[in-house]
């Protein structure tokens, strides 16, 4: 990546004196951002541009070439590819479109290009891209005509979308906040994000990391990237509106959708999601200034109004106001010209218009233990004030540095004064208290997380140990046979990794309960194992409640007589089942694992039984998680209040959840033929987690 940033000259391949011809954009740019390499040109006719010879071939070129820029039609690309790799050009950034986002010969092109640059060593960023920047060399690709006014700064930038990616570059300009990188990938058919993030928290100009993308090629590799990072990595992940597929089949499936997973595995690796660019672009700006090492905030206003607004986005978002102490507030009471104001925390200095007074008052602050950080709300018209106002936010600023707590700068003025604050300082400036409070309260979030990723254990909990022979023999037997376990295979598995299960017996249609009689007592439940019926209750295929055999066998006559001459459904036999005793205080959980074709085996847990998808709402991690996770898990399904006991309820075993947790994540992680598992319902009490029934399906 460094070859490809950081190259000493470069060839732009596409250019000629056309007006409409965009690979002449992509030298002018290189000229307006003053790249300090050496610069050359190829096209189809020869002629001279911005002073310098357009050559019709790269072989007229003899001096040594570090990138290749390459925007020419689609067709013709393989081929220049291939004259890059022999002139041993090995760093490429490919800007032209119809590739593999139109499909047809796009694909065939697609496909020679990854071929190309595997036999001559060639990394390359797109096709379909707007290319790459460097603000350290001046190294500026896109067609697009950019003017050299984007401040230099160490905001890392990486977009699957050229449009998004021009985007961020002018929203961070024009909130304070300059680039040091910036990368558009397009198609990634080479270089893609996790090569980029690597090279990034590497990069010692960069210390944060934004990025937007619409889909996530190595889950695993990026996740296992952000949680070895020491550098803040934002996320705007779009493209969330398609869902995993066979959701009918099960039940974890149609829980765990693609956004959730994304959601799920960026929080888990300590990256920080946001949806909307107003709060992205907050907490990069919050990022800026000193941690607020706790909840206490002093919030200083010179308006009323603002402070009522600051106050209640500071309830909102659970921020405490620590009273300010009487010797302070005395001192500033002496200053105030009416004394109609009641001083307390929020701070309203409305009466007050000494600004030299305002800066001893925001340092008396900073140095109360009890206060983190403050939210400062400065009202002014800058005709009459602006000069001072500045000066004040200036020291504020300075303050804030010195004391190492926050001070969020909140100012309320003409477009025009906001715009030279953001042109002039360097220290981030809000014009909303709301936006400025939930930034600080992300950025708390963000840092607790952080923290708590880099100090714990990568080891798994303890498990039971699980018999894995036996159950490699009854998945091999079912791989042999082209299906996925039964039923009884199932529940084989779960009770041979470890975890409790009812009773149960296996009845085949060609026997009679009265000569295979279970040796465990009533009631009874009877289910069909069939190859094709998934949800067995949607089939009538479940009869619960039977009191003795003489029951079971008429439920048993039953399924025969609906299954038996039903050969779609794959008949195989009964399970005769012992039902267990549901104590007062139990609770229907689902457990349940997937594995993501992105980001690797998956473990679930939300609400079960029969209206488990009624509900829908679940929680997951990547596998394995540790017992923290687990908790946080347990602790986001709504009303998990009850699990812990209330109005006279009994708290539920907590430990034997997180085993059953823990199991299904380490049968994913074990066994990598195993797609997806549901133990539906898990019965959890004060007691003891029983799994009552499971269906386990494997990858085709």
């Amino acid at each position: 990546m460094n070859k490809l940033f950081n190259p000493s000259s470069v060839v732009v391949i596409g250019v000629s004196n056309d007006p409409r011809n965009l690979g002449k954009e992509i030298a002018r740019n290189l000229f307006e951002f003053r790249y300090t390499g050496v610069i050359h040109f190829v096209g189809l006719d020869e002629g001279v541009l911005f002073g310098r010879r357009i050559h019709k071939s790269l072989d007229e070129i003899d001096e040594p070439i570090d990138l290749a820029i390459i925007l020419t039609p689609a067709r013709t690309v393989p081929d220049i590819l291939e004259h890059c790799g022999k002139k041993g050009i090995t760093r490429a950034v490919i800007e032209s479109g119809g590739f593999g986002e139109y499909g047809g010969t796009g694909d065939e092109w697609s496909r020679a290009l990854q071929d190309i640059a595997s036999r001559y060593g060639i990394r390359f960023i797109g096709p379909n891209c707007i290319g790459i920047m460097n603000a350290s060399n001046g190294l500026t690709t896109p067609f697009a005509i950019l003017r050299n006014m984007f401040r230099a700064g160490d905001v890392g930038i990486i977009a699957q979308s050229g449009g998004v990616a021009l985007s961020f570059l002018n929203m961070f300009d024009s909130e304070q906040l300059g680039f040091s990188k910036f990368a558009s990938i397009g198609n990634k058919l080479n270089i893609n994000e996790n090569d980029l993030l690597e090279y990034y928290i590497e990069d010692p100009a960069t210390s944060v990391i934004c990025m937007y993308l619409e889909s996530i090629q190595d889950g695993k590799r990026f996740t296992d990237l952000a949680k070895k990072s020491s550098k803040p990595i934002v996320v705007h992940k779009a493209n969330i509106g398609g869902y995993s597929q066979a959701i009918a089949q099960s039940h974890t499936n149609a829980l765990a959708n693609d956004d959730m997973v994304v959601d799920a595995a960026l929080t888990q690796s300590g990256m920080i999601r946001f949806r909307d660019m107003h709060s992205y672009v907050d907490f990069v700006k919050i990022l800026r200034i000193p941690k607020m090492k706790g909840r206490n905030l002093a919030i200083i206003s010179r308006s009323g109004g603002h402070a009522v607004v600051a106050a209640d986005a500071a309830y909102t978002y659970r921020f405490d106001l620590p009273p300010f102490n009487e010797d302070f507030l005395d001192q500033i009471r002496q200053k105030v010209r009416a004394n109609v104001i009641k001083l307390a925390n929020p701070l309203d200095l409305g009466d007050l218009f000494d600004f030299e007074v305002y800066v001893q008052i925001v340092e008396h602050t900073l140095q109360q233990s009890n206060v983190d950080g403050i939210l400062l709300l400065q009202t002014y018209f800058a005709a009459v004030e602006g000069e001072a106002s500045r000066k004040f936010l200036r020291s504020a600023a300075s303050l804030s540095r010195q004391y190492q707590k926050p001070v969020a700068l909140c100012v309320s003025t003409e477009q025009v004064e906001i715009s030279r604050l953001f042109k002039e300082f360097e220290f981030p400036i809000f014009i909303s208290p709301e936006r400025a409070v939930s930034a600080l309260d992300t950025a708390i979030k963000f840092d607790a997380r952080r923290e708590l990723i880099t100090q714990e254990s990568s080891e798994p909990p303890e498990l039971a140990e699980m018999d894995k022979p036996a159950i490699s023999r009854i998945l091999d037997r079912s791989i042999s046979e082209g299906r996925s376990p039964l039923l009884h295979e199932a529940l084989d598995i779960i009770r041979l990794a470890g975890l409790d299960v009812p009773d149960y017996t296996v009845v085949l249609p060609s026997q009679d309960i009265n000569n295979r009689q279970p040796d465990f007592s009533g009631p009874f439940a009877v289910k069909v194992i069939a190859r094709e019926i998934s949800h067995k209750s949607d089939m009538n295929g479940v009869v619960l409640g039977l009191k003795d055999l003489a029951q079971v066998k008429e439920a048993l006559d039953h399924m025969w007589g609906r299954f038996i001459s039903d050969t779609s459904v794959g008949l195989h036999g009964c399970l005769v089942q012992q039902m267990a005793h549901r104590k007062a205080g139990t609770y229907e959980l689902i457990v349940g694992g997937k594995r993501d074709p992105h980001f690797g085996p998956l473990v679930l847990v939300g609400y079960g039984g029969v209206l488990v998808e009624v509900f829908a709402k679940a929680s997951l991690r990547m596998a394995p998680p540790s017992n923290r996770e687990i908790d946080e898990m347990i602790d986001e399904l709504p009303g998990s209040e009850i699990f812990k006991g209330v109005r006279g309820r009994v708290p539920i075993d907590r430990d034997s959840l997180r085993k059953t947790i823990s199991t299904i994540s380490a049968l994913m992680v074990e066994f990598a033929a195993i797609d997806q598992i549901d133990i539906n319902p898990v019965w959890v009490s004060s007691s003891g987690s029983l799994a009552v029934d499971a269906r386990i399906f494997l990858k085709t």
